[in-house]
């Protein structure tokens, strides 16, 4: 029998959500903030959950490692630390504002290697091993997800094309919508 690694899920949730014009985490979906919605998808899928940029609840909370405006990228390094240090041997993270998730966002993308969604890059699995090189991408100016994507050499996987990411309230309508229609 062929075991699966021990995953941690990582909720990065530590956006300043500018375009948005309020918390996003806490928009309301179908009467529940929308990183309920993010947990409850990404429950089934890792060992454990923690949210990286904030506190949530009885959830562990992740902060960034690192001073200055980083990015999703310190969150991530954040989890990959947590991670080594509670050995996981990877990190399923996914955004605090991108949904619906996939049921088999696990399966899909966790593996020996890291792998994204080809168009929600934030979305993904990242190998432990993924840890050091993503302290020197960070050390040499690295912060977007793109540059770092083809630095670990991670593998896109298709999958996002249902899924809305809640950058505005429009987007937010947009979701709420897509809910109302599949329910």
């Amino acid at each position: 029998m062929i075991s699966r690694p021990r995953v941690l899920g990582a909720v990065i949730a530590g956006g300043r959500a500018r375009r948005f014009g309020s918390d996003k985490a806490l928009a309301m979906l179908a009467g529940r903030p929308i990183i309920e919605h993010v947990i409850e998808a990404l429950r089934p899928q890792a060992d454990e959950i923690v949210i990286c940029g904030r506190a949530w609840r009885k959830i562990p909370a992740i902060a960034d490692r690192r001073e200055g405006r980083i990015g999703p990228l310190a969150g991530l390094e954040a989890a990959l630390h947590y991670a080594k240090t509670a050995d996981f041997q990877g990190v399923l993270s996914v955004p605090v504002d991108t949904l619906p998730l996939p049921r088999n966002l696990a399966a899909a993308l966790v593996g020996d290697d890291p792998a994204v969604l080809r168009d929600q890059h934030l979305i993904g699995y990242w190998p432990i091993t993924c840890l050091g090189l993503l302290e020197r991408h960070i050390e040499d100016g690295g912060r977007s997800l793109g540059s770092w994507i083809g630095r670990a050499g991670a593998r896109q996987i298709d999958g996002a094309a249902a899924m809305v990411n809640v950058n505005t309230p429009d987007d937010l309508r947009t979701l709420s919508a897509q809910e109302c229609s599949s329910a």
